[in-house]
């Protein structure tokens, strides 16, 4: 047997090829809740809608919502779902053809796992925001206790803001330490349809008005709160939802894996990303509205601008659209969801650096990551999400599209693992991100009329990726892919056996 060193796998694929399947269910049990799960968490429909409602009417930002969701179907989610479904591969191994195992190692290792730190730390920040707000709806909590340290340059949360935080996170970190992230999940799964009711009927509470908004009431607040600036495009409604579907379309492979059947791919994509998705942006939409209809049609609009929840944000719609102990009640259950991704993202990257540097027990990762989450949380990082989902789409959508090109040249199927770095993955994914990081950055220099020409940064990513890798792939300079068949995977699973090749 002639042994290559450049075939060794790395750590992660040698995992996922070693490691028992995942279980097969139908789409109503597995990819249908999960997107739900995200349709229902706060810090997705939050701020969706404080940039993009002065500028268009409540019908077009709907049908926008709509159609951006779909777009994200049919672009992020499917050709993954649909490869993991025909491969039976996990993300890593299927992502080993693309960018080789090298490059698979540490596009969907090591940044999933920093991408999951990241969102570990909105998720805390995101459920300790709404319980605390909560709790001052209610009348159970002083405004007072809630202000910031100035430390010169440096503002940090309040000290009960940042004890709470360090609550939070021992619970999910111990949560993810003892394996139970699975229950939690599972439980948090039946609580999210009743999320997306309660939802349902905070939008019927505020719909009456919807008959009295005006577009020029918005605009009003956008002036005071700064969100009618032009150079505030990366909070746009359909960036923050390309942006939060790029990694969730990223590691649908593993979710086409775990269907049993071809229709559960499509209904559960259907069902959980395009209806769930949309239906939450919508009603986030009127929620936000009716607010601001309700409070300009009782003179309380200029009240409702003072010190609070960000402007036109849910929470600020919430809290003095309803008020009082409801209003409470809602952001506090709204802050509970949080529970079922803080413990998933705590999982998530534990696991994946543990395998990745096996040299530091997964329990020590743990922590590591709870550490920087608490960084980002006391210094208010964790709470800038438009930014954090904008370069999330900036940066998965072109590795969703580097990957959708391989599986576009390949006609769906599949042929292996390719060892080392892929060039034509590596280029399609940083050709992608260099473009979509210009469109981000160049778009408050731009005016408004050529900017509402521009593609979003995540579209013009997945699409360059695209096109480059089928680019450099006609080239010839693809690297020649090696079956699983030829792995020996039982006696040495982190080496390829040759011996079929001799």
């Amino acid at each position: 047997m002639i042994l290559d060193s450049s075939l060794v796998l790395p750590p992660t694929l040698r995992a996922e090829l070693a490691g028992p399947p995942l279980p097969r269910r139908p789409w109503y049990r597995s990819l249908t809740p999960a997107y739900l799960m995200l349709a229902v968490w706060a810090p997705f429909f939050d701020r969706l809608w404080a940039i993009d409602l002065p500028r268009a009417s409540l019908s077009c930002l709907a049908g926008n919502a709509v159609l951006a969701a779909t777009l994200s179907y049919c672009l992020f989610y499917s050709p993954m779902a649909l490869w993991g479904f025909r491969t039976r591969q996990r993300l890593g191994t299927v992502a080993a053809s693309t960018f080789g195992t090298s490059g698979s190692e540490w596009i969907t290792g090591v940044a999933i796992a920093a991408a999951a730190v990241i969102w570990y730390a909105v998720a805390i920040d995101s459920a300790i925001e709404y319980t605390l707000l909560g709790l001052r709806s209610c009348g159970l909590l002083s405004p007072q206790v809630l202000g910031r340290w100035d430390l010169g340059a440096i503002v940090l949360e309040s000290p009960v803001f940042l004890c709470t935080a360090v609550f939070w996170i021992f619970i999910t970190g111990m949560v993810s330490v003892l394996r139970l992230a699975g229950v939690i999940v599972a439980l948090m799964r039946v609580y999210a349809p009743v999320a997306l009711l309660l939802l349902t009927v905070t939008a019927l509470a505020l719909f009456p008005g919807v008959g009295e908004y005006r577009a020029a009431d918005a605009m009003f607040v956008a002036r005071v709160s700064g969100a009618a600036d032009p150079a505030g495009s990366t909070g746009s409604m359909v960036v923050l939802i390309f942006g939060f579907l790029a990694l969730a379309g990223f590691v649908s492979v593993d979710w086409g894996v775990a269907s049993r059947w071809g229709r559960d791919v499509v209904l559960g994509g259907l069902t959980g990303l395009v209806l769930a998705i949309s239906s939450a942006a919508v009603l986030s939409l009127v929620i936000v509205a009716g607010a601001v209809g309700q409070l300009q049609a009782t003179d309380r609009l200029a009240e409702a601008m003072g010190a609070g929840p960000p402007l036109l944000s849910f929470r600020w719609a919430v809290w003095h659209g309803i008020g009082g102990v409801p209003a409470g009640v809602i952001l506090i259950l709204f802050g509970l969801v949080a529970l079922a991704p803080a413990c998933w993202c705590s999982g998530i990257y534990s696991r994946r650096l543990a395998i990745h540097w096996p040299g530091v027990p997964r329990i020590h990762w743990t922590w590591i990551g709870g550490a920087t989450a608490w960084l980002l949380i006391a210094t208010s990082g964790a709470s800038r999400v438009d930014v954090i989902a904008a370069a999330m789409g900036l940066v998965f959508a072109p590795a969703v599209g580097a990957m959708a090109g391989d599986f576009l040249r390949q006609r769906g199927g599949w042929a292996g693992v390719r060892a080392g770095l892929n060039p034509p993955g590596l280029m399609g994914w940083a050709a992608g991100l260099a473009l979509s990081s210009a469109l981000w950055m160049a778009a408050g220099y731009f005016s408004p009329m050529v900017r509402g020409w521009l593609p979003p940064g995540p579209i013009a990513g997945f699409l360059t990726a695209v096109l480059v890798y089928w680019l450099v792939a006609g080239m010839g300079l693809e690297r020649p892919s090696i079956a699983l068949e030829e792995i020996d995977t039982e006696l040495a699973p982190a080496e390829t056996c040759l011996e079929k090749r001799a």
